[in-house]
């Protein structure tokens, strides 16, 4: 059975995201959204990288594009041509794109422990309750850095 064979006849929800991503048979699934349902997804394994799209008139996912990893073909060339292939499936233009359009534009933020509320759904990994992410440049982390200094310059004075 091939990936797109076992896709199912719809956009992926992000719980569906993860366990391809999760999948013995690939080593990356990454999608080109930055939120919501994944129409257009990155796949890899140490041999090839695939643009898959889905086809919303057809019902179908579609491989849009093929990059082979061969000698002098680095991974992220292969990410970035199928990334271009998806939109072209679109009806996008990749070369009109600006990176305030472009559907890749998430910046992930790591949560770290103590950084918020966090759910546990019985999987031991626990999940944010809240949006994931803290934003560095807040009044909560601008004071909390402020007292990391203030601390610092205190064992300096001392030494």
């Amino acid at each position: 059975m091939t990936v797109v064979d076992s896709l199912p006849p719809r956009p992926l929800e992000a719980q569906e995201l993860l366990q391809l991503n999760e999948s013995d048979a690939l080593e990356l699934a990454v999608p080109i959204e930055d939120e919501g349902r994944v129409s257009g997804v990155l796949v890899a394994t140490d041999a090839w990288v695939k643009g898959l799209a889905f086809d919303a008139d057809a019902g179908s996912w579609t491989v849009a594009e093929t990059v082979a990893l061969a000698e002098g073909v680095e991974r992220v060339d292969g990410l970035q041509s199928c990334e271009a292939a998806i939109l072209r499936f679109r009806g996008d233009d990749p070369d009109a794109m600006t990176p305030e359009d472009a559907p890749g534009t998430y910046e992930p933020v790591v949560e770290r422990p103590g950084d918020g509320d966090v759910a546990d759904d019985g999987d031991g990994a626990g999940a944010a309750a809240d949006d994931v992410g803290t934003d560095s440049e807040s009044p909560e982390n601008g004071d909390q850095k402020a007292r990391d200094e203030d601390e610092n310059e205190d064992e300096q004075a001392e030494d």
